[in-house]
């Protein structure tokens, strides 16, 4: 590509005729800073990973990365800035699966088409979450819990990080395929809601890699299963949900976006910046110890992932009687 501009750049001198304006600033790019849009508070687990990743892009970009914090309405008030900025590589994002996968589908009026109006551009990792009873609880299995649930139905309850999470969905789910009744408890957080399991007020909670692995290195938890396509290397007894018998096994990830519309060299030039980023040792290490595997793609790769994640939460959201508000 960089050959072909440099092959117009001469023939434009030659012939004396003016070059596109996309082949004289994607040839460029990047002449100014870059901005960074975080969808969630300073200080949080989406700000740690997305800082790492743009002091890395800094370097390699030769211009800075500068992270912009637009928090709000499950990441969607971020997402949607982005979608409507100006799409020449300037301003881009980092997102989660929830993000541009999930939380779209629970709003009546759409803020933004993640399908339409988002550009991937790559993984940086990915996850999974848990669900997981206090190491105390009688429930040693996956199969203990459904036989103790079918056994006194709608007794016992499970907890999530809210209302149309991916811990209160993958419960509903969990629930629809194994034939049993088990109340629902939303909680402001997973961290709220595993406080509240281990002070006896919930059966089973569900969780993401890094909390429901630091509780069971602890002692306090007991993992029954995963909800990602395959086990975590952290808990490798716990079997995911697909060899419980429950057809549905999805990664939770993050990934760096843009709106529609950057072109493709640039995008190309931002990939490459991501995946350097990631398969450095300093942040690898970092995203490990944070639950999360490392984890790269190409732009089109991530696309997809995306599009295949709407669909299946789509899907799963309708089945589980989940009306958007």
């Amino acid at each position: 590509m960089k050959k072909h501009i440099r092959g117009l750049i001469v023939l434009a001198s030659l012939c004396g005729v003016a070059l596109p304006a996309w082949a004289q600033g994607d040839a460029a790019y990047p002449t100014k800073p870059i901005r960074l849009i975080v969808p969630s508070p300073a200080g949080g687990e989406p700000d740690t990973l997305a800082r790492l990743v743009a002091q890395q892009m800094s370097a390699d970009l030769r211009q800075p990365v500068i992270v912009e914090n637009k928090a709000g309405a499950g990441g969607l008030i971020g997402i949607a800035a982005l979608a409507n900025s100006k799409p020449d590589g300037y301003t881009i994002g980092v997102s989660y699966q929830a993000a541009l996968s999930l939380s779209p589908h629970l709003l009546v009026k759409k803020l933004f088409d993640p399908l339409k109006d988002i550009a991937g551009i790559g993984l940086i990792s990915v996850s999974g979450n848990a669900l997981m009873v206090p190491a105390k609880s009688p429930i040693s299995s996956y199969a203990d819990l459904v036989q103790r649930a079918r056994a006194n139905p709608g007794t016992m309850n499970f907890g999530s990080w809210g209302d149309g999470s991916a811990g209160h969905i993958s419960g509903e789910i969990m629930k629809r395929h194994a034939n049993i009744s088990m109340q629902h408890v939303a909680y402001k957080g997973s961290s709220e809601a595993l406080m509240g399991m281990l002070g006896g007020d919930l059966d089973a909670t569900f969780g993401g890699w890094a909390l429901a692995s630091a509780q069971a290195k602890a002692g306090a938890v007991r993992i029954l299963a995963v909800t990602s396509p395959e086990r975590a290397g952290m808990f490798p007894d716990a079997p995911t949900f697909q060899e419980l018998g429950i057809p549905f096994g999805l990664n939770s990830w993050y990934g760096v976006v843009a709106p529609a519309g950057v072109p493709a060299p640039i995008i190309e030039r931002l990939q490459a910046s991501v995946e350097r980023a990631v398969g450095q040792e300093s942040v690898a290490a970092s995203l490990k110890s944070m639950g999360m595997q490392p984890r790269s793609s190409t732009a089109a790769e991530l696309q997809q992932r995306i599009k295949n994640d709407y669909e299946v939460w789509g899907k799963e959201i309708s089945a589980a009687g989940i009306k958007p508000r």
